[in-house]
């Protein structure tokens, strides 16, 4: 029995290894990932008339910008992310808020990042996008719009080229133009331009100036319109000519072009 022991514990360890590669291998297999897709978010169309109206102010430095954004319906949580370009750079700034039942908003969107009340900025900021979720219980409204920051020039545009502010503008001041997503107020007609909005944190005023809009259509009979702070002020003195509509404008604001 003795000299048996030997190769019977032999046996043994054999089977127990077998058994154990066994089941680490079936392991193996039941724990396999999982390959099912996460479930996509459901995105909301929203017509021009129904989406929120949102700002962007840039600080008498440009180095930081106040976004505020207004007329918010059903919606819980609103996301924004605001990209650039820095020196070559891709930078960024992103959040959330948590509505709590407020229609409107106003964050404070830095350049650069803050520590101790030491400041590093992001250097050679013109243009970028900002991007905003709306999510409520029906799903997400989705909206991205270009920005474009400007200094001390008398010509100022947005990205896509399709509207124009010339005139005399305080060469230290900066300017940001965008889309606004939305309107202010809404208004009667087909919007066949803009909304375009020109901002700033200096004088709002501007002499001789004048502001361009590509039309997305040629109707002889379209109007112009820029808003004030409380209402839209239809600007009488508009011309049509081919494919842009112009007017003169003594203030910066948004502006649009409204067929009847």
């Amino acid at each position: 029995m003795k000299k048996n022991l030997p190769i019977i514990i032999a046996v043994i360890v054999v089977l127990i290894l077998g058994i154990g590669g066994f089941l680490i291998i079936k392991s193996k297999k039941t724990s396999a990932p999982s390959t099912s897709k996460p479930q996509e978010e459901t995105i909301i169309e929203t017509p021009l008339e129904e989406r929120p109206y949102m700002t962007l102010t840039p600080r008498a430095d440009g180095r930081e910008f106040t976004m505020d954004i207004g007329r918010i319906k059903n919606t819980q949580t609103v996301e924004y992310e605001l990209v650039y370009l820095s020196q070559g750079l891709s930078r960024g700034v992103i959040g959330s808020v948590d509505l709590k039942g407020e229609t409107n908003i106003s964050r404070k969107l830095l350049l650069g990042t803050c520590s101790k009340n030491v400041c590093k900025y992001d250097e050679g900021v013109t243009e970028g996008t900002l991007t905003l979720r709306f999510r409520g219980p029906g799903g997400t409204r989705k909206f991205t719009t270009e920005f474009h920051l400007q200094r001390g020039d008398n010509e100022l545009t947005s990205i896509d080229g399709k509207f124009k502010l010339t005139g005399k503008l305080s060469g230290g001041a900066f300017y940001m133009t965008t889309s606004t997503v939305g309107l202010p107020k809404e208004i009667e007609g087909k919007i066949i331009a803009g909304p375009y909005g020109v901002f700033t944190s200096g004088s709002e005023t501007i002499k001789n100036g004048k502001a361009n809009l590509t039309l997305s259509e040629k109707p002889s009979l379209a109007k112009l319109y820029s808003w004030d702070g409380k209402d839209w002020n239809e600007e009488k003195s508009a011309k049509v000519e081919e494919e842009i509509i112009s007017t003169p404008t003594d203030i910066l604001g948004t502006f649009i072009a409204v067929s009847p």
